[in-house]
């Protein structure tokens, strides 16, 4: 009898139960597509390390441009059989396409990825006994429309080379690896008699050792997990940004379903005293509104979790360019729903829904009231519980930015400073809201001859129950926009001023290697030496980044051969000196990014030991810089220090016009020359480089952006829900204005103005938050995950712009309740109980 009693009300009010069901289907798929995404694009890298390094617990690796094959026969020779030679590198198409080529060694690879990867159907002979085959994946070439085996051409250092390209067995080939005998890779990479690396499989942690002992000057022995660990460990921080960002949808749709319970208890306060009447116990009425919320947490959850998965489609791809663009290659071609993320995704929102509704629940049972009394002692200890609410949120605001100030906890402390700051925060709200409404439904009222100022302000004031937290759900959802809006916009600005300052030449050559290669892929040393030789140039500079071995693990090296003037275009941290250039030339110095800096605790002075083909060496830490290119940090030396007296290949070439040369004369014949060479190469130049690091920038926050406006839509589901409930149950009051001359229009133009002050109220109090928001997430997360500092921005147009967005929210939110008032039938509202 009680639980028909209790959901008789679905049926007479669909439309409330539907909102909250919305808001609950949206939040949990929003945090269901965001972890599948990063699930997928997580297991996309790890499928990508198999293939490429397989079973392979160790790697041997060298100089840059890789070291002789003969030390490999050698290790064969005394004894080490679990070896795997390899050449790695870019392969350009003759159609200008670049792939990655990884070159193996067919009959040494089934202990690494024979079990993994399929490595164990592949067409072993073919590969050794035909020069040219490659194996293909199936995917590039279906999207080339062919179908089986086909001829194609690439260019090497001897011209254009005929390939027989084989479609790759399933998991021998994916993405953009395309894999070849090692002949035949370094016939194409231009690696005759050369190997970038050596795969090893060791069973004891004690054979490393032994192994390390036996390897010569310039090779060195190096864990699998070291090459990654640093790139996992920071796409790992931005996937707990966007699971952050996810689960403040959740957190606002919490408060959709306990604005929703609460105004169910208040609606049927008559029915719950008829109940007590006759025997229902508290247990029993706490157990049906608890059902209840199980009810809409259970549909809602269901249907999101089929609407995330959908979501989760398109989300993917995003994830997967932003952790490409900075971390690691992925390739993900599909969401792979697991039972666990399902079942995870399942209980965060039923347990939070029950959770939601357990305070109206307790409300329900301990209510014997009925009519209006039972409201009016409902609102009472809302009022009341709102100074506790205040003290309780002064402590939470004080103990967050005491923790997000003093940078305690790292980057786990920064998202704990953060959550403690805006929990505080928003638990001052309701208070200053009462005290808010109470100060418009008097002071400012009274300015004005129309009565529906003081009306709508006291009515708020008088369902602060409602009316609380629905704007508290709008204020987080703006406050986030806000908070992102800072980071972004000072973000992009910081990068935009670097980039200017760092560009210096005037036309830029850049290897055009594809994504997926691991270290820049390079150009002959020699292309410098013709180039500087030309009258329409005045300097070069060269660079490349290579991965290297070093005392920290395998770190990016950069080399620089630079401009004479370039340290006057470094943005040096610390560390200036008039003589740092000649201690970067003539000893053994670097510089290392303030990226780097952070996340290895080096300063100046410190030192670093580098391997390089002389063997390692100690470098010292002479200056530390600004960059924004690596999130894993970077170490700069001058080239000739790594390699002195040799023609080291680069992977970008600098050039500066010479006096009376303008720029497009210069691109015009470095393109033509580029265009006549064996190495893929283009030609481009500063504004386009900008343009392009920028483009890269707004992918990598265009989740980002996708997510607060979900955010946004959940919070304006929230108000349409409340001014819903206040317009339900307000009906005999609007009905006796009707009755008493107050005319259809002023009953939308009070409605219309109870949303325009929610929404004005949360919009206000959004900006204090979101500006603090903002500063915790540049300061404290950014710089314990990135290592990166720049300056904090407030936006102005951003901050007019969510004040807007707010007070829009709410007034789009008041046209259905306006419009459902004017139309009330006056009789049957007269006759509810008050």
């Amino acid at each position: 009898m009680l639980l028909k009693a209790w959901l008789r009300d679905w049926r007479r009010h669909p439309l409330q139960r539907m909102l909250t069901i919305l808001g609950v289907v949206i939040a949990v798929a929003v945090v269901l597509a965001v972890d599948l995404a990063n699930q997928s694009a997580q297991r996309a890298f790890d499928r990508s390390m198999l293939e490429v390094a397989g079973a392979a617990t160790h790697q041997i690796l060298g100089p840059a441009e890789g070291f002789d094959e003969r030390h490999y026969r050698d290790l064969r020779l005394a004894g080490w059989r679990d070896l795997a030679p390899v050449v790695e590198g870019a392969l350009r198409l003759e159609s200008g396409e670049t792939v990655y080529l990884l070159g193996v060694d067919p009959l040494a690879e089934d202990p690494f990825r024979e079990a993994a990867s399929g490595f164990g159907s592949i067409p072993v002979q073919r590969l050794m006994t035909e020069p040219g085959t490659v194996l293909v994946p199936p995917e590039w070439l279906q999207r080339q429309g062919i179908d089986g085996e086909s001829t194609l051409r690439a260019r090497g250092a001897a011209g254009l080379h005929r390939l027989t390209a084989l479609p790759a067995p399933a998991g021998a080939a994916q993405g953009q690896i395309w894999v070849a005998d090692i002949a035949t890779a370094q016939m194409l990479l231009d690696r005759a008699g050369r190997l970038d690396r050596i795969d090893v499989r060791l069973d004891r942690g004690g054979r490393a050792e032994d192994l390390k002992a036996q390897l010569p000057p310039g090779l060195e022995l190096i864990a699998v997990g070291a090459r990654d660990a640093a790139a996992r460990e920071l796409a790992q921080a931005f996937r707990i940004n966007l699971t952050a960002m996810s689960l403040l949808a959740l957190l606002i749709a919490v408060f959709l379903v306990y604005n929703t319970q609460t105004f169910s208890v208040l609606r049927r306060l008559q029915v719950l005293g008829s109940l007590h009447l006759v025997g229902v116990g508290r247990g029993q009425v706490v157990g049906v509104v608890l059902f209840e919320a199980f009810l809409v947490g259970l549909i809602g959850t269901v249907l999101g979790t089929l609407f995330g998965i959908w979501l989760a489609q398109g989300l993917v791809g995003q994830v997967a360019r932003t952790v490409s663009d900075h971390f690691f290659t992925v390739a993900v071609t599909a969401v792979e729903p697991r039972p666990l993320a399902l079942a995870a995704v399942l209980a965060l929102g039923l347990g939070l829904t029950v959770l939601a509704a357990l305070a109206p629940a307790l409300e329900a049972a301990g209510s014997r009231g009925m009519g209006a009394s039972g409201r009016a002692a409902v609102e009472r200890r809302a009022r009341n519980l709102t100074g506790y609410l205040f003290a309780t949120g002064l402590l939470g605001l004080l103990a967050g930015a005491w923790i997000a100030a003093l940078g305690l906890g790292g980057l786990v402390g920064g998202f704990v400073a953060l959550f403690l700051m805006i929990t505080g925060f928003l638990l001052l709200l309701p208070r200053l809201l009462a005290l808010a409404l109470r100060w418009l439904g008097g002071p400012v009222a009274d300015r004005f001859d129309s009565p529906l100022p003081r009306l709508a302000g006291r009515s708020l004031e008088r369902s602060l129950s409602r009316s609380g937290p629905a704007v508290v759900a709008l204020t987080l959802a703006l406050a986030a926009a806000i908070g992102v809006s800072v980071l972004v916009g000072s973000f992009r600005v910081s990068v935009a001023d670097w980039l200017g300052q760092t560009l210096t030449s005037d036309v830029y050559l850049v290897s055009a290697g594809p994504a997926a290669a691991r270290s820049s892929s390079r150009l002959p040393g020699d292309w410098a030496d013709t180039v500087r030789q030309w009258p329409e140039v005045a300097s070069v500079s060269t660079a490349t980044t290579l991965e290297t071995p070093s005392g920290l693990g395998v770190i990016d090296l950069f080399l620089l051969s630079p401009h004479a003037d370039w340290l006057d275009h470094l943005p040096l941290v610390s560390g200036a000196a008039p003589d740092l250039d000649a201690r970067l030339r003539e000893s053994d110095a670097v510089l290392i990014t303030e990226g780097f800096a952070a996340h290895h605790a080096l300063d100046l002075g410190d030192r670093i030991e580098i391997a390089t083909p002389q063997g390692r060496r100690s470098f010292d830490v002479a200056g530390i810089y600004r960059d924004y290119s690596n999130p894993s940090g970077t170490v700069l030396m001058r080239a000739e220090r790594y390699d002195p007296g040799s023609a080291r290949e680069f992977a970008s070439m600098g050039l500066r016009a010479a006096e009376g040369v303008t720029v497009e004369a210069l691109e015009a014949r470095l393109d033509a020359w580029a265009r006549e060479q064996d190495r893929p190469a283009l030609v481009t130049l500063p504004e386009t480089i900008e343009a392009e690091s920028l483009a890269i920038f707004d992918r990598t926050f265009a989740i980002t952006h996708l997510l607060r406006l979900i955010t946004l839509f959940v919070a304006f589901v929230a108000i349409l829900s409340a001014l819903v409930a206040l317009q339900m149950e307000r009906a005999r009051e609007y009905a006796v204005l009707r009755s008493t001359g107050l005319l259809p229009a002023g009953v939308g133009q009070l409605v219309f103005l109870q949303g325009g002050l929610l929404g004005l109220y949360a919009a206000l109090a959004a900006i204090p938050l979101g500006l603090s928001m903002g500063w915790v997430l540049i300061e404290v997360i950014n710089r314990e995950a990135f290592g990166w500092r720049m300056d904090v921005l407030l936006p102005g147009m951003p901050l007019v712009e969510n004040v807007a967005l707010g007070i829009g929210a709410a007034l789009l939110a008041s046209i259905y309740p306006a419009w459902r008032l004017a139309r009330m039938p006056l009789v049957p509202a007269l006759r509810v109980q008050a």
